[in-house]
């Protein structure tokens, strides 16, 4: 059957939308394999009931894209024969068509004949599709654990170990599906040894300031050409989309015992080597569950990128802790501030993702590393807002907040704090101001060889947060005062960008097409208002499509304030 993405705006209120949009921008420039991205294991969010069916398999990673998850491991099975590769773990019995929609019960698991690893490209594609504009493009990375499927006439038992005519042929290769499903879209092993190989030419070459990569991150030489290259570089995400139109970055897991005469070689036109795109690491908890007692890439000691690489570091969340609201969300920041990506490889709540979102959704909003639960708000949110003018300053500004575990909320542009300040570009040197000064005057406060500037991941803002608590300068100031980062949305309400107090929205055209700017901030608004139209209006629909959505505060979490 062939699946394609349903867009559920009630999923997503108007302060979660601004908070993805914004911590995409302020990473959009760092290296793909330094910024953290929430991941999941399908087969737990969506079939964690062993229920593989197409509307059921669509909806659930619909969701999931929706509400902020960007990095998918599947678990694939190759039915020899079925001659398709199947989500589902047993072999559709022979006497079915491949179209079938009916669900078969084989063993412990109810099946549908017609869905298969076309029906989740199908939805990935659709996905891609309805978000081509630059406000809701994004970088999706897929890994694929390899599998056989066990025969339907013994479906509780191993399945055999498949050779010769019995795998997959060429055509039927995980990297040719993807190829032919996602055409254009896929950025290849071949494509980054090219374009490591000659930076001049790629990265550095063509390229604006906003799809320049930071070259801090990486190792470059220089030969007797004059010709740059780097060993260990990768492309940041918008230099990917904004000038290759790339999406998609796909990568190969674990492959079975059973699987293993598996032609993996004939995947690397399309499908990064295992391991190439993910360094699971080791880590354990604090005793209360909710921090990291080992594995946290921060340092006091020193601010060396060589001796702190994070680089596609992932590590999978306690399944304990996953269920348990509070801890969870603790747990999550932890994480992100540490420079690691959190997998989640449970069925929280005993639920998947399409009969009960909200689960998947918290841990979704608790793997935010910039903002502060309920921020950024705006002065809808402030007593007597109707006499604050329209291009007011009140709530457009952006600060660290120390009393807030480090995370940002919005401020008055015309405060006086002191002011973030970035060494040399490194990633994670950062000194604070001597002197306070409103936001637009902090790019003035900064000392030579250091500029005011915004944490662009969340180690970087880890560092940002203990510089500030080790900051002693306790005669203007106390520890627990904000710190104004260059970040703001003075130009357009929600639309928060870095540059300074004169810096313009990116989703509103340049200076000479005044026509697009009209049109489309308009646009930005009407989405926010979308947003929070489907949320109040919809939520009955909502409730009747997925019967067990009635309640919006799950385990725990609550969230506060959404801009108008």
């Amino acid at each position: 059957m062939s699946g394609s993405y349903t867009s559920d705006f009630s999923l997503l209120n108007s302060t979660f939308w601004v908070d993805l949009l914004s911590q995409r921008d302020v990473s959009s420039q760092v290296p793909i394999n330094y910024v953290t991205q929430p991941s999941i294991a399908l087969t737990a969010a969506c079939f964690g009931d062993n229920q593989y069916l197409g509307d059921g398999g669509s909806l659930c990673l619909s969701d999931l894209l929706t509400i902020g998850y960007r990095r998918f491991i599947i678990d694939v099975y190759w039915s020899n024969s079925n001659q398709q590769w199947l989500l589902c773990p047993i072999s559709i019995p022979s006497t079915t068509t491949l179209d079938d929609e009916s669900p078969y019960k084989l063993g412990n698991y109810t099946c549908s004949g017609s869905f298969d690893l076309t029906t989740i490209m199908d939805v990935l594609r659709s996905y891609i599709q309805s978000s081509s504009a630059d406000i809701d493009s994004t970088l999706l990375f897929v890994v694929f654990n390899v599998h056989a499927a066990a025969d339907s006439s013994n479906p509780d038992q191993p399945a055999s170990v498949l050779s010769g005519v019995e795998l997959p042929p060429t055509s039927h290769l995980l990297g040719n599906i993807a190829n032919n499903a996602l055409y254009g879209l896929i950025y290849t092993p071949p494509e980054l040894a090219e374009e490591r190989s000659n930076l001049n030419g790629s990265w550095y070459h063509g390229t604006s300031s906003r799809t320049t990569v930071l070259q801090k991150y990486f190792t470059t030489t220089t030969n007797a050409d004059n010709i740059l290259s780097t060993p260990d570089g990768w492309p940041c995400q918008a230099y990917l989309i904004n000038k290759l139109a790339k999406r998609f970055i796909l990568g190969r897991g674990s492959i079975d015992p059973q699987l293993q005469g598996y032609n993996a070689s004939g995947d690397d036109p399309y499908i990064f080597p295992a391991d190439y795109i993910e360094d699971v690491i080791g880590v354990s908890t604090t005793s209360d569950g909710n921090g990291l007692q080992s594995g946290c890439f921060y340092s006091s000691q020193t601010t060396s990128l060589k001796n702190m690489n994070n680089s596609w570091a992932l590590s999978t969340l306690d399944g304990t802790t996953a269920n348990t609201s509070s801890s969870a969300a603790l747990l999550l920041q932890n994480y992100t501030g540490c420079g690691i990506s959190p997998i989640i490889n449970q069925t929280l709540g005993g639920q998947t993702a399409n009969i009960e979102v909200d689960p998947y959704r918290n841990m979704s909003i608790s793997s935010m590393w910039s903002w502060a639960m309920g921020e950024p708000r705006n002065a809808s949110s402030l007593p007597g807002y109707e006499q604050i003018p329209v291009n007011s300053d009140v709530l457009r500004c952006a600060m660290l907040d120390p009393t807030s575990n480090g995370h940002w909320r919005a401020g008055n542009c015309s405060n006086a704090y002191r002011a973030a300040c970035r060494v040399d570009n490194n990633p994670y040197t950062w000194i604070i101001s001597d002197n306070k000064q409103s936001f637009s005057d902090s790019s003035n406060v900064c000392s030579t060889g250091s500029v005011f500037d915004v944490p662009r991941t969340g180690l970087e803002n880890t560092f940002l947060y203990n510089t500030i608590l080790s900051t002693s300068n306790t005669t203007t100031t106390t520890v627990d005062e904000p710190v104004w980062i260059n970040l703001n949305s003075i130009d357009v309400q929600y639309c928060w960008v870095m540059g300074g107090a004169n810096a313009t929205c990116l989703y509103v055209g340049d200076s000479d097409s005044v026509a697009r700017r009209i049109i489309l901030v308009p646009t930005i608004a009407a989405i926010i208002i979308l947003v929070i139209t489907a949320s109040t209006l919809f939520v009955k629909c909502n409730s009747n499509r997925r019967i067990s959505r009635r309640k919006r505060v799950s385990q725990g979490w609550e969230y506060e304030g959404v801009p108008s």
